[in-house]
């Protein structure tokens, strides 16, 4: 009979419906939103982070990446789109043309993802007789690359050398002998090639001397003679010799004097140019100013 009495208690007592405090607690982290997410992240990362480990430990995870990401590199570099199979070189001289081709040695078929346009360019313009290039990829699959030549204005020598000079000075090439290319003015001197300009503008001032002049020396890096034929020698000051030089041809254009046995005409004073002649001719004026002096007689 008691113990149908503690039975009936115990059914008797009820049962609570609230959760426990960790489910509860649990239940409402899960209600925000952050927390989700985070959650959502984290789980897909670090299942990612202990395969990448796992992985790592048994292979040479670096080693692999680098080698599948080649393959993928050299797959899609040797397609089709990006095949580059010749080189056309736009310019009127086929010198040119083969000596760029020698210069750069390209060996075709090449990517073009594995030419840089710039150092091809670069490369090109460091040949001395190439002004500037333009460089471009065409889309048949040709490099194209547009020269402008530099054109020799003078020929400077140097001991035994020829060198071809631009007008700025810039060596474009050699040749054996003055004969090669008489056409061109010579130049002598050290730093004649730094002053080609100024020696190319006294050559437009000589008009009807032109045809004798046979070469400019620069003398002491500072100032310029001007060789003539029959050896005479026209000597400019260091400043203003085009200013001296059109004296002189006044001179040459009114009285001829370079048509007449002087050696020299000295302009490197302006205010006291000197007459340079021959022993001749000096002997022969000594003794006419003897003649007019009356002396001698």
């Amino acid at each position: 009979m008691l113990e149908i009495k503690r039975n009936c208690e115990r059914s008797l007592i009820r049962i609570d419906p609230a959760p426990s405090r960790l489910k509860y607690r649990l239940n409402r982290f899960w209600l925000r939103k952050s927390f989700r997410l985070s959650l959502i992240l984290f789980i897909p990362m670090l299942v990612g982070l202990v395969s990448i480990v796992i992985v790592g430990t048994k292979y040479d995870l670096a080693l692999l990446v680098r080698k599948n990401v080649q393959k993928f590199s050299e797959l899609i570099a040797h397609s089709p789109a990006f095949k580059v199979i010749d080189l056309s070189i736009i310019s009127d001289d086929p010198i040119i043309v083969e000596k760029i081709k020698t210069s750069l040695a390209l060996k075709f078929p090449l990517s073009s993802l594995d030419i840089k346009v710039g150092t091809l360019k670069d490369q090109v313009e460091k040949l001395n007789f190439v002004r500037s290039a333009t460089v471009r990829l065409t889309s048949n699959g040709f490099i194209e690359i547009e020269v402008a030549k530099r054109e020799p204005v003078a020929i400077q020598r140097v001991n035994e050398e020829f060198l071809l000079l631009d007008d700025s000075g810039v060596e474009v090439d050699k040749v054996t002998s003055r004969s090669k290319r008489s056409e061109l003015p010579l130049l002598v001197g050290v730093g004649a090639d730094l002053r080609v300009r100024e020696a190319l503008s006294l050559l437009l001032e000589m008009r009807s001397l032109i045809t004798r002049v046979r070469g400019l020396i620069f003398i002491g890096e500072r100032r310029w003679d001007i060789i003539l034929d029959r050896n005479q020698i026209i000597k400019l000051p260091e400043i203003e010799p085009i200013k001296a030089l059109k004296k002189i041809i006044s001179l040459q254009e009114g009285r001829q004097l370079l048509d007449r046995d002087v050696l020299y005409l000295d302009f490197r004073n302006m205010d006291r140019p000197v007459l340079g002649l021959t022993d001749e001719t000096s002997k022969e004026l000594r003794e006419l100013r003897n003649l007019v002096r009356g002396e001698n007689v």
